[in-house]
């Protein structure tokens, strides 16, 4: 026995074989009547419809066999008939090689003619044969194997008939599954021709109950929609889309989408109509819209308070201004400033003012945060300071006139205050100082703050004083030290917020103290006026001008004249 050769396309014949859906189905009429009447033309006992797959071969009919159906591929004739485009013959299989010890020859069968004509799809893959069998050695005639060739033919067409027939019930099943109507209608007569199980559940009908009821009707179509669907049935217009409310009155309501299309496919020309629930997505638009308006109305009610605030602020604000002291001389003393709120109210407060006929006393304050909240307490920091002078008089009739002691002290009763009142986490920090006019002595009080800077005449370096201590608010009853030094007519002090060397340009790199101090440097010599307008001019070409500053700025300015017991020795006014 010699097994058929595998074609080299059997993969993808058999993949078109599984396409038929016809393996391993029960048996069928129409194919063994096909079977049956090959046996009586040939005049042969058996007849089969075979389909030869990867392993096996499958009858589809098997007359004169019907406890048989399949068998081994290997051991197979219509193996060897697929192999060619005509009929395989054989009228004595003890005389052919390939079949002599086959098991069907030498078996119960003893099969000893063969006749198998190719099975060919309609892609041209041969799928199996229609064969006939005897018992007995013979010539089939060539009109007899003309007429299994033309079973054949007729075979294959009915193959390819049933493959499309499968493909339109699977096609079937799917639209079923659909939760769109979907419709065919006939585009001449507006019959329908099929509907989906959908489609019959929306208008109430059994399966296949709406066939042959005309389109208008079974959408209820108003005139509206009737003269729509009228131009569609002309071939006026190829797409229509309605929208329609369903369900009965007092009952939940659907908004159905209704599209249909004008296609014209081998001649036929067929309408489709599929419907589509929209009430989720109506539910959704009509929210998006009421959301919409909601928030429209809430951003103009936003609107209006925020115009309403900004003008408030703005008062708040020029108020604020107007608490600043105005550069001026107390006694020999000189006072200049620069101030720049980083938003409408400022979170940096400053001050100076005579403490009595000898001392002077002047202070820079930096509340944490910024906003409306750090401005608050700022007004509460400058009015404590502010309702303090008597206690600061009292406390350096107190200490002997010690002001180094007294300022400490000030600042400590401060800082026991501010740290009662306030729970919010909020903090400040300070400079504070006093000035004997007399003497040119000062005492300054660092508090968290960045150190005052010490400037004399004719010298090009400034000098730190101070290391820093712990900001007003952090511990209730922290204590501060005080450090001193004297003036000399012509010297400076300069009081800042971290404001100004932490003014960042775009890239957010810091102006930094270095170039601050180079800034005061350069202009040691000149008046406090131009100081404070170099220092201006550096921030805004630093910080590029384009929006306000991250934190307040602010830069106070001292310089200390001649004392008041020489002014009062040469007869110069006081």
């Amino acid at each position: 026995m010699i097994a058929a050769p595998i074609p080299h396309d059997d993969a993808q014949r058999v993949e078109n074989l599984d396409s038929y859906l016809l393996l391993d189905t029960p048996f069928e009429a129409v194919f063994d009547e096909i079977a049956s009447l090959a046996a009586k033309i040939c005049g042969v006992p058996y007849a089969l419809i075979s389909l030869v797959a990867k392993d096996r071969q499958w009858f589809k009919a098997a007359h004169g066999l019907k406890d048989m159906r399949e068998t081994p591929r290997d051991i197979s004739f219509c193996g060897h008939a697929i192999l060619q485009d005509d009929i395989l013959h054989v009228p004595d299989t003890l005389e052919d090689a390939r079949f002599s010890d086959n098991p069907f020859v030498t078996g119960e069968l003893s099969i000893r003619v063969y006749a198998g004509m190719p099975l060919t799809s309609e892609e041209g893959y041969k799928l199996g044969t229609l064969c006939v069998l005897s018992d007995q050695p013979a010539r089939l005639s060539d009109l007899q194997l003309e007429s299994l060739k033309q079973l054949t033919a007729v075979l294959s067409a009915l193959l390819k008939a049933r493959k499309r027939e499968a493909r339109l019930a699977l096609l079937g099943q799917v639209l079923n599954q659909l939760d769109d109507e979907v419709m065919l209608v006939d585009a001449r007569s507006m019959e329908c021709m099929y509907a989906n199980s959908a489609a019959c559940a929306a208008h109430g009908c059994a399966d296949n109950s709406l066939n042959g009821r005309r389109l208008a009707d079974v959408v209820q179509a108003d005139a509206d929609a009737g003269r729509l669907i009228e131009m569609l049935h002309t071939g006026r217009r190829d797409k229509v889309l309605l929208e329609q409310l369903r369900g009965a009155p007092g009952s939940e309501q659907r908004n159905v989408e209704l599209r249909m299309q004008r296609l014209t496919q081998n001649g036929l020309q067929v309408i489709v109509a599929i419907g589509h629930d929209v009430s989720e997505q109506k539910r959704l638009e009509q929210a998006r819209a009421d959301l919409h308006d909601n928030l429209e109305k809430r951003n103009q009610e936003l609107s209006r308070a925020y115009a309403k605030l900004s003008e408030e602020m703005a008062i708040a604000r020029e108020m604020q201004q107007r608490f600043l002291p105005g550069p001026k001389c107390i006694d020999t003393v000189r006072f200049d400033w620069l101030f720049r709120a980083s938003s409408y109210l400022g979170g940096d407060i400053f001050d100076y003012f005579p403490l009595g006929e000898r001392h002077l006393c002047f202070y820079v304050i930096d509340v944490s945060g910024h906003g409306l909240s750090a401005a608050l307490l700022a007004f509460y920091a400058q009015r404590q300071m502010y309702s303090a002078r008597a206690e600061m008089l009292h406390l350096l009739h107190e200490k002997q006139g010690d002001i180094g002691e007294a300022a400490s002290r000030l600042v400590q009763g401060f800082n026991e205050r501010f740290a009662s009142m306030t729970e919010s986490g909020l903090y400040l920090t300070m400079v504070y100082g006093i000035l004997d006019r007399d003497s040119g002595e000062v005492a300054l009080v660092q508090a968290g703050h960045p150190p005052a800077l010490l400037c004399k005449p004719g010298s090009a370096v400034v000098e730190p004083i101070g290391d820093g201590g712990l900001p007003i608010g952090i511990l209730d009853h922290a204590e501060f030290e005080s450090h001193r030094l004297r003036l000399t007519p012509g010297m400076r002090l300069y009081l800042y917020s971290d404001g100004v060397p932490d003014c960042a340009n775009r890239e957010d790199e810091a102006f930094g103290q270095e170039r601050m101090e180079r800034v005061l440097a350069q202009t040691c010599g000149r008046p406090l006026p131009e100081v404070r307008e170099a220092i201006d001019q550096a921030l805004t070409d630093w910080h590029g001008g384009d929006d306000g500053y991250k934190d307040d700025v602010t830069f106070l300015s001292l310089e200390f004249g001649a004392n008041r017991q020489l002014r009062l020795s040469t007869g110069l006014p006081n």
